[in-house]
């Protein structure tokens, strides 16, 4: 269900980008085209941006979003900023708030792709799980005591739990049971890193190869032992 509702809301949100921006160029460039373009696109309008909201808040409601940094009420406050201003701007024929409101929506955007105020990926990466998971784990691959399995788990618990939760069924935002989970240890790895519909890709900006490498030695061997127990 969730992943439906994320790729409605991608839909939505592109089309509601699409028409501010199209209105904002015809006011600034064709305002004799503006009330006619508002015309025949009031209902598709209508439809689009109450389509925005409700997935959005649906969404909203099955993610961890709020343990997870201030972006999620950032981008709230930006999108409820735009519309106001978009309503009076158009009605008024005023070209600043009118951008204002296009660049607004933009803003919110980005702060959504990167789940960060600053639009920085590495703001959200470091905000998913306690940060005393990762202390006092060896991390050192050349180390004659390094166990890529604890080390793994340190990862997945700082990373991964807020979703899959500690023993990977947890499914909040779509996140998928690794207990049902066929992939190989590589296509587990790439899965990680390029991400999918709500995971975002850990890749080399985030996990090194190291660390990928022992974060799959954790799903593939501690917690499977854990989830099929002999």
């Amino acid at each position: 269900m969730y992943t439906g509702l994320l790729h409605t809301h991608t839909l939505v949100v592109s089309l509601f980008l699409l028409i501010y921006l199209i209105k904002t160029v015809l006011l600034w460039a064709k305002p004799s085209l503006l009330e006619p373009f508002i015309r025949k696109t009031r209902i598709l309008e209508i439809v689009v941006s109450t389509l925005f909201l409700l997935t959005g808040i649906v969404m909203a409601l099955q993610t961890p979003s709020v343990h997870v940094g201030a972006w999620f009420w950032v981008k709230l406050i930006a999108v409820f900023a735009a519309i106001p201003l978009a309503v009076i701007g158009f009605r008024k024929a005023n070209k600043g708030m009118a951008l204002l409101s296009l660049l607004l929506i933009i803003y919110a955007w980005g702060v959504s792709e990167t789940r960060s105020p600053r639009m920085k990926k590495s703001d959200y990466f470091g905000s998913l799980g306690p940060a005393e998971a990762l202390v006092g784990v060896n991390t050192d691959r050349a180390s004659q005591q390094y166990d890529p399995v604890p080390h793994g788990k340190a990862l997945y618990t700082y990373y991964c739990a807020t979703c899959h939760g500690s023993d990977g069924a947890l499914g909040v935002a779509g996140a998928k049971n690794l207990a049902h989970s066929t992939l190989d240890r590589d296509n587990t790895k790439a899965f990680i890193r390029k991400g999918k519909n709500a995971m975002p890709g850990f890749g080399s900006d985030v996990l090194t190869e190291d660390e990928l490498d022992a974060l799959v030695a954790y799903l593939k061997v501690d917690m499977a032992a854990q989830q099929h127990p002999h």
